[in-house]
């Protein structure tokens, strides 16, 4: 018999609910809004899908494995060369070959309970053990105990900025005084998914990437802001040595012909993103007030969600099911080690009308 490895026979596929549309026909629903994957509901740039219908007469050819024209205006937006950009199918797929390009056994990757739950699931896959210290107040990364808690055996840490699913900020001090105290050997992973939305809600949001500095790696995504998540698309921005040794693990023709045609597209949408970021600003405003009218206590929030503090599983879990047959769809958090909390994404204005109208109904 075939033995599988300890550390893939742990974790646990992933098991999609029902389709979306089974739900709806299920609960006879007239209105709904699909709020539970930090998706922007704005839809992609029209400039991206007039660059993937440009694309598709070649579909019968290899895309560029280098994706000189997409990181080209990656390192435009960013004053950098090529040198210090890579892309691949999402930053999740990034971060996974970082893994296995930037991982010796025995490396330690440092990090915060109730975050990107695939920061996880990845270091288990790349047999990394993940050391977790809780979050501070406010849901809050602890940069005082990440700093306090780096070991011999520590590769990297971990933070995303804004945190998923919690939406809190870490600020410009706060990042600066992380990535100055730790050693240079350790390498300071920033998950800026949430990056354009963040940089409209505040000006103590800081660019890790300007740092320029020799440990620090930058995530980046279009699933967001730029509205293809569908296709899939994600980038680092780092140090020279750090961005090549990356390369050397991804997959040769990743991401595919179309997916770097969307991303060049979108990259150069700059209304489309600034519409995006207003409509989520309004949108976060109605959700606060909202929740406020309605008792129920919730976390500031610097990307496109707010998390939902209901003290116990259970009154979490009744508040999903409860907007569920109003016709929002949200996310309850237990996979994320939250169980007592949920997370609503920002949607279109009407989609926001209706979970504000819901709110007001309960």
């Amino acid at each position: 018999m075939v033995r599988i490895p300890s550390n893939i026979q742990d974790l646990v596929s992933y098991k999609p609910g029902k389709p979306v549309a089974q739900i709806v026909e299920e609960l006879g629903l007239k209105e709904w809004a699909v709020l539970w994957n930090n998706e922007n509901n704005l839809g992609p740039s029209p400039k991206a899908l007039s660059e993937i219908q440009k694309a598709l007469s070649l579909s019968h050819l290899y895309p560029d494995p280098s994706a000189e024209k997409l990181c080209s205006l990656i390192a435009q937006d960013n004053d950098c060369t090529l040198d210090h950009v890579t892309v691949d199918n999402g930053s999740e797929s990034v971060f996974d070959c970082m893994l296995r390009a930037l991982f010796e056994p025995g490396d330690e990757l440092l990090t915060c309970e109730g975050t990107f739950v695939a920061v996880y699931i990845w270091a288990k896959a790349n047999n990394v053990h993940c050391e977790k210290i809780p979050l501070a107040e406010g849901y809050q990364f602890d940069i005082d105990q990440l700093i306090a808690s780096v070991g011999p055996k520590t590769k990297a840490i971990y933070v995303a900025n804004p945190n998923n699913p919690t939406g809190a900020m870490i600020r410009r001090s706060e990042l600066e005084r992380l990535v100055q105290s730790v050693p240079e050997e350790v390498i300071v992973i920033v998950d800026e998914a949430y990056f354009e939305y963040a940089k409209a809600l505040s000006n103590e949001y800081p660019d890790s990437f300007q740092m320029r500095r020799p440990n620090v790696i930058t995530l980046r995504t279009f699933s967001k802001a730029h509205g293809i998540a569908g296709i899939r698309v994600g980038y680092a921005l780092g140090p020279k040595p750090l961005i090549e040794s990356i390369r050397k693990v991804r997959m040769t023709f990743a991401p595919s012909h179309l997916s770097q045609a969307a991303a060049v597209g979108a990259i150069q949408d700059a209304e489309h993103v600034q519409k995006t970021v207003v409509v989520n600003r309004e949108a976060l405003r109605q959700f606060y007030a909202a929740l406020e009218q309605a008792g129920l206590n919730y976390t500031a929030s610097f990307g496109n969600f707010v998390m939902v503090d209901l003290g116990t599983e259970e009154a979490a879990k009744q508040f999903a099911e409860t907007l569920l047959h109003k016709g929002l769809f949200i996310r309850h958090l237990r996979a994320f080690g939250l169980p007592h909390c949920v997370r609503i994404s920002t949607g279109t204005e009407d989609e926001n009308a209706l979970l504000v109208r819901s709110l007001e109904s309960l």
